[in-house]
Formats: structure tokens, sequence, C-alpha cells
């Protein structure tokens, strides 16, 4: 049905490009990339959810010229979901990662573990470790340089992948603080997946990431499982009553 929504729409300024299987996030955006290396040569990029709603147009140049700056790899702006600010956050390892995964124990986890300081904000824009990837702009050339997103996510950990890879070829994340756009917030992945089969996706995504990007113990691979198992029990049970 949305394909053919899409299909209906008539303007000379819209290519559409339809994969014959949902190959996941990170494929498309690869498949797009390409499709535009091979038609402008190096371009800039920028990606957006389906559920993202861009305030002004205005607020793209704004973007488009921190992507200007030397050793910026990634741009995004500042994301409204769920009636928060979302400015990205620091570097997590799997241990602060499977502890955040536990309820009563994120609770007392300080903010400024995860998350900057508000005056880390105080300025036009910010560095961060990680961001999400509802909304972003990179250069194509940049993109090659990391060697495109990763195909082996489905869904889930885009951001801590790209902006490791990022990290890793020396170039740098930047949030502005000027630019906010709305994000309702995973609308388009509620309609098609299950919230068993999203938890499901989060965790192999999670411990993909730790093992392929990251140093972690045999330890920490057997909690991240076994928390995996634990979550999806407990749906089950949670669906039969």
């Amino acid at each position: 049905e949305e394909k053919n929504l899409i299909k209906s729409i008539k303007n000379s300024k819209i290519e559409k490009i339809f994969n014959d299987d949902n190959i996941g996030y990170s494929a498309a955006i690869n498949v797009g990339a390409k499709y535009l290396e091979d038609k402008y040569g190096n371009c800039n990029l920028i990606v957006s959810n389906s559920d993202i709603v861009i305030m002004d147009e205005k607020d793209l140049d704004t973007l488009i010229d921190l992507l200007s700056f030397e050793k910026v790899g990634l741009v995004v702006p500042s994301l409204l979901e769920r009636g928060k600010l979302n400015r990205g956050w620091k570097d997590v390892s799997p241990k602060l990662d499977f502890m955040l995964g536990l309820p009563i124990v994120r609770e007392f986890i300080p903010d400024n573990v995860l998350y900057y300081g508000k005056d880390y904000y105080s300025s036009d824009y910010s560095f961060v470790d990680n961001s999400s990837l509802a909304f972003f702009l990179i250069t194509l050339e940049n993109l090659k340089k990391i060697g495109y997103m990763d195909e082996k996510v489905f869904l889930y950990y885009e951001g801590p992948i790209m902006c490791k890879k990022i990290r890793n070829n020396d170039l740098m994340i930047v949030i502005s603080n000027k630019v906010n756009v709305k994000h309702l917030y995973s609308r388009s992945v509620d309609k098609v997946i299950s919230s068993a089969s999203k938890y499901k996706l989060f965790k192999e995504s999670q411990l993909y990431y730790h093992t392929t990007y990251r140093e972690i113990s045999k330890n920490e691979i057997f909690f991240l499982k076994m928390q995996k198992a634990i979550g999806l029990f407990n749906r089950k049970l949670l669906r039969r009553k």
C-alpha cells in the first residue's frame, strides 16, 4: 500500500528506488548512496527517517555549513522526541550497556555517566561520541572512507556502529544546538514489527556491535546473551496473559 502511494507521487525532483526485499536501514542507505555516487559523483547526503519533521528549510543550510568544517564526519540536529531533546551521548562500554538494560539498576546510574552536561551544549554546536541516525548529514567521500554503513545489522545500533567507524577514521560527530527537528519516534517500525521481534533485533545488534567494534570479555558476552534470553522469555509470558 505504501509502495503504491510512493509510486503515485509525481515530482520531477523526486527519484524513487525500490528494493525487492526489506534489506534493513543500513543496507537501504548504502543502495541510495551508491546510486547518487553513480549519478552525481561526490556530494553531500542528507538521510532522514520517514517520521522526521523539519521545522524550517533554512535549517538545512546551517547543517550543511557544519558539514564543511575540517575533520567533521557526521552532522546531526538536535532531535525533539518524546518531549525531550536528544543531543547524542557518550561512548558506552559493554558493561554499561548491560547495566542500562536492567530497569532497576538504570535508575541509579547518574545521567553524567551517559550524557553530557547542559553547559556542554551552550555553543552553536557540540562534539559527541554517539548520536541517533534518524536524521543526519554526511559527505559521500566520508561515507566511502568508513566503508559505508554496516549492512550486518538489520535494525538498531546503526548509530553507535557508524559513530565508532567515524571516530576510528579520526573524524568527528557534530550536534547542532541551533537546529531542532521533530522525531515522531519509530512509528514506521511499530507498524510492522512486534515488541518481541524488536527486542530480539535490538539485542542481536547490541551484541554484534560490542563483539565487532569494541573489546569485550567472554563474561560480558555471556551476560548480554543471558539478558536477551530473559527479556524474550518475559515478553512471551506477557503475550500469553
